[in-house]
């Protein structure tokens, strides 16, 4: 369908009800556009280098505070000191975000919207799982009874996805196991709803979670000042609806896919695809759509605590290791010890390196296990799964 003969209302929006996947997508690519078009001459934002503003002028151009005071120096001071606190709140240096530290850091009230558990009518009950653009999803949300929209869109890219559709072709491990990580792993998404626009995509972007393009980096300082919370309840119903077998079980079927085509992993005609209407039907049956933040909140606190750990065990490890190495290489340049001192202090190197090895390995295998028991893994598989991988590993060095 040509974009003119797409309907709109009076108000100049788009009609989203009754649209095919394809012509839903292209609809609110169109949206997306005007979206670009309307941001070029947005007004009052307040970017990176007016952060750095000390004239008066300047401060009255960017508007008023919610109090209805203008913007000051020292606001502008806190926005900063916000900024960069965000920036290690999240892992920036690596793309995504985890389903369990998403849920655990949004707020409340996003939460309860996204699980309707609210009495305004800004509770959303519905989404729609249209299809694939290799490893994007995409998502219909229908929009909450207060909306002036019919529906939103949610893009989510699964960060984990290359490696999943390698793994698949590792026949002990398992397919449901792959996807569900993948599921719960870490994640970059978007949403065009107001909410992810003028509250989270700022913070998306610092914390290096946002599906880009677009990018944000105008401070949002009225509507979010403080930078709390980290998604709308469109994209935390739908991530909560990917922790589902339902959902799953069409990701396991693209991933399968994936592995077996010969074109490009990202050959766009190869891995592009919008599902049928009976795929949809059967999509339709998910009914994980409550999201349990005291859980995930769990979840992600223990992950990080393992993170942590393992950090101070590599970081005394190599301490240990530079000190041996030091006092070696002091003795060597001196000639003050014998060959047999030498070979003595090797074994004990030895020993030591092997002793660090070992710690290394159980710490590495509780963070292995931990990961895999937030996935929703029993623990007996999960055993089993790390010591197929130990295996693996000792063979590849076996073989250097």
């Amino acid at each position: 369908m040509p974009a003119a003969d797409f309907e709109r209302q009076q108000d100049g929006r788009y009609v989203t009800d009754g649209l095919s996947a394809r012509d839903f997508e292209r609809v609110f690519n169109l949206i997306s556009k005007h979206q670009r078009k309307a941001r070029r001459k947005a007004k009052r934002t307040l970017t990176p280098a007016r952060m750095r503003n000390k004239d008066l002028e300047e401060f009255l151009k960017l508007g008023k505070k919610s109090d209805g005071t203008i913007f000051t120096p020292e606001d502008m001071k806190r926005f900063i000191e916000s900024r960069t606190s965000i920036r290690g709140k999240f892992d920036s240096s690596t793309a995504g975000i985890t389903y369990a530290q998403l849920v655990a850091q949004s707020t409340s009230i996003d939460i309860k919207r996204a699980n309707n558990r609210v009495d305004d009518g800004t509770g959303i009950k519905a989404a729609t799982f249209l299809g694939l653009k290799q490893d994007v999803a995409i998502i219909s949300v229908k929009a909450s009874d207060e909306s002036v929209h019919a529906h939103h869109r949610v893009k989510i890219r699964f960060e984990g996805w290359d490696q999943a559709v390698e793994e698949l072709g590792d026949e002990k491990t398992s397919a449901a196991v792959i996807v569900r990580q993948l599921c719960a792993g870490r994640v970059s998404f978007d949403c065009d709803c107001g909410r992810h626009q003028y509250w989270y995509r700022y913070i998306a972007t610092a914390g290096n979670y946002a599906l880009a393009p677009p990018k944000e980096y105008a401070f949002p300082k009225v509507r979010n000042p403080d930078l709390t919370g980290v998604a709308c309840k469109h994209v935390i119903h739908s991530m909560t609806r990917f922790q589902s077998a339902t959902w799953q079980a069409q990701i396991r079927k693209q991933l399968e896919q994936n592995a077996k085509q010969v074109a490009f992993g990202d050959d766009k005609k190869k891995t592009t695809r919008f599902f049928t209407e009976d795929e949809l039907k059967k999509l339709s049956r998910n009914r994980s759509s409550t999201t349990d933040q005291a859980k995930q909140r769990s979840a992600f606190t223990k992950y990080q605590a393992a993170q942590k750990s393992l950090q101070k065990t590599i970081t005394r490890s190599g301490s240990s290791l530079d000190a041996l190495r030091k006092k070696l290489s002091k003795m060597r340049k001196s000639g003050e010890a014998t060959r047999a001192e030498l070979e003595k202090e090797r074994a004990a190197r030895r020993a030591l390196e092997d002793r660090l090895l070992k710690d290394q390995i159980a710490l590495r295998k509780q963070a292995f296990i931990d990961a895999l028991l937030m996935a929703g893994m029993s623990e007996k598989d999960a055993e089993a799964k790390f010591k197929i991988w130990l295996d693996n590993e000792l063979k590849k060095a076996a073989k250097k």
